[in-house]
């Protein structure tokens, strides 16, 4: 490239005055690199911000650069600002080695953010609208002291992890609403108290075991099938207004007393009846019939 010097003899001493592109501003905003007008792409080089107001440079500006030596150069002004269709990284970086970046074409920006060991902690992709929190190593945490945090999304809000827990010192309380806002079915979860509340409940499950001091069923209708049933009861009541029972063979076995109260009593059996006991006593306190075709006594 041609200096400015070899163009103007008035200016003898200096090897470069030109434009340049600003390609990024340090964080104190004392220097800007520069790829010069005429050098290749990936060349660049480290200016001095010699203008006032410069905390309004930004990358991809066109400034004004001055200078005796590539290693000694002065920025002394701004020409335009960003040329849109050449819109180079930006980037802001800390002491400690953290950094930001932007770049893409106005509109399909990417803004990331890195950690001092160049791990990827955010990234916001300005084209698909979609933003992305990136831990590679460590913990996030959401803190406040005194107020509230909320998720919202018009669609689903997923969690995934190996484990997942909630804690709460009052209360946990999940709902789901119909279309038109109204709560459908909702899981209450109290200090000493648990509460489902939905029009339909299912539980399906190969096993499973239920533990209950005190229980207590109330509805109108209980419906059941079960291939095996056993039951190990210490006390057994039961009022009904009707009971209706049927069964191809009953068996039961009572090794003390077993007793019917009743203000009448029928048994009709299709075939035969047989009554067996070591001793019988039959007592009716008015009329006592039996009546048969045949009576065989002895």
């Amino acid at each position: 490239m041609k200096s400015v010097a070899e163009k103007y003899e008035w200016m003898p001493q200096t090897r470069y005055l030109g434009p340049a592109r600003v390609l990024e501003v340090d964080a104190p905003g004392r220097r800007a690199r520069l790829r010069l007008t005429g050098y290749p792409q990936q060349g660049s080089a480290w200016a001095r911000i010699a203008i006032s107001g410069h905390n309004s440079l930004n990358p991809g500006d066109l400034a004004l650069v001055v200078g005796e030596e590539l290693s000694d150069l002065y920025l002394i002004g701004v020409l335009n600002g960003q040329n849109p269709l050449d819109a180079p990284e930006r980037k802001v970086a800390l002491s400690g080695g953290a950094k930001a970046e932007a770049a893409g074409r106005p509109e399909e920006q990417t803004l990331k953010v890195f950690s001092p060991k160049q791990e990827l902690l955010f990234e916001y992709d300005e084209k698909n609208g979609r933003a992305r929190v990136n831990m590679e190593a460590g913990d996030l945490e959401f803190v406040t002291k005194n107020g509230s945090i909320t998720f919202a999304s018009s669609r689903e809000i997923l969690f995934h992890g190996r484990s997942i827990g909630l804690t709460s010192t009052r209360g946990v309380f999940l709902g789901v609403m119909d279309a038109l806002g109204k709560l459908r079915s909702a899981l209450t979860l109290q200090p000493g108290t648990a509460k489902v509340n939905s029009p339909e409940v299912g539980i399906e499950a190969q096993r499973g075991v239920f533990q209950v001091e005190h229980t207590r069923y109330t509805g109108q209708k209980l419906l059941s099938k079960i291939g095996q049933a056993k039951l190990k009861i210490d006390r057994l009541e039961s009022t009904a207004a009707t009971v209706i029972a049927r069964a191809k063979n009953v068996f039961q076995t009572v090794e003390q007393l077993s007793q019917v109260r009743a203000g009448r009593m029928r048994t009709i059996v299709a075939r035969t009846f047989q009554f067996k006991s070591n001793k019988a006593f039959v007592k009716a306190e008015e009329d006592y019939k039996i009546r048969a075709e045949k009576i065989h006594l002895g």
